[in-house]
Formats: C-alpha cells, sequence, structure tokens
C-alpha cells in the first residue's frame, strides 16, 4: 500500500508542472476570469462589456447587474438578443404598459430568454429577490427604441 501511494504521489508530482504552465493562446480563444472583468457601476445596474463593442458592429456580450427596484422601460432592438441569467431572479414583461410589480414574470437561475427582433419587453429586479445578473449575447451596435408606455 506504502509502496502504491509513493508511486502515485511521484507521479501527482511529476504531471503537476505540466498543468501549471498550461496557458491559453490568445489567438485561439478569449479568456478572462471574473477579476480581469471591468465593469461600470451604476444607480440602476452595473454593466461589463467582455466581448465586443457595444457602439461597432459585430458580435458582443453583455454583462448587467440590475439592482433591486430597477427596470428599463418598454423598448425594443434591432437585433435579437440571447439572455441567459446566471445569478438571480431577472423580472421580465413583453407589454406595452409600465407595471413591473404586476406585469412582470420571474425568471430564476439559470433561465433562457431570447428578445426577438424588434419585440417590445422590459426588464429589472424586484425588491423582493434583490440583485439579477444576465449574460446577453447579441449582434451590435447596441440599439434600444423607446416604445410607447402605456399606463
Amino acid at each position: 500500500m506504502i509502496k502504491q501511494l509513493l508511486l502515485a504521489s511521484a507521479f501527482l508530482s511529476a504531471i503537476t508542472p505540466a498543468f501549471a504552465a498550461a496557458t491559453i493562446d490568445p489567438k485561439n480563444a478569449i479568456a478572462l476570469t471574473p477579476d480581469q472583468i471591468q465593469w461600470t457601476k451604476g444607480e440602476a445596474s452595473d454593466q461589463a462589456w467582455p466581448i465586443g463593442d457595444k457602439d461597432k458592429p459585430g458580435p458582443c456580450l453583455e454583462l448587467i447587474k440590475w439592482h433591486p427596484n430597477h427596470f428599463s422601460h418598454p423598448h425594443y432592438h434591432n437585433h435579437a438578443r440571447y439572455a441567459v441569467v446566471i445569478e438571480g431572479t431577472w423580472w421580465v414583461s413583453t407589454s406595452t404598459t409600465y407595471d413591473p410589480a404586476n406585469l412582470t414574470v420571474p425568471f430564476p437561475k439559470g433561465s433562457v430568454l431570447t428578445d426577438l427582433v424588434k419585440g417590445t419587453h422590459y426588464d429589472g429586479a424586484k425588491p423582493e429577490t434583490g440583485d439579477a445578473t444576465i449574460a446577453i449575447f447579441m449582434d451590435c451596435p447596441l440599439d434600444a427604441v423607446s416604445t410607447e408606455v402605456k399606463k
């Protein structure tokens, strides 16, 4: 048994440097750890754009963290947007009537939602469920067109 443990230990010692030296080739992949993502803090939400430029054509990834009791207003985009809830509960409505308290639907962590081209929606976070962090994949430039808000 001791001989087997010594052999296993020697094997692990021999391969450990190979793992420690592993890197991601930037010619083959874009790789960011959470501490490398630059967030812009805001009252309603914090945002980060780790992939792409929201003001230029091309694929983009937006990370948005909605703070409780903050919502966008009814709007649509000229590009489809593909969202994944990565933390918390995201509240979404497809109504042109702005009433976050009564007309939003909860989407918990792990949910997937697609905003279709020119599909009216608004979204945010409620106090009872706290912050909601969403990853949104899209074609940029980012464009939001306000729709007529009904009360």
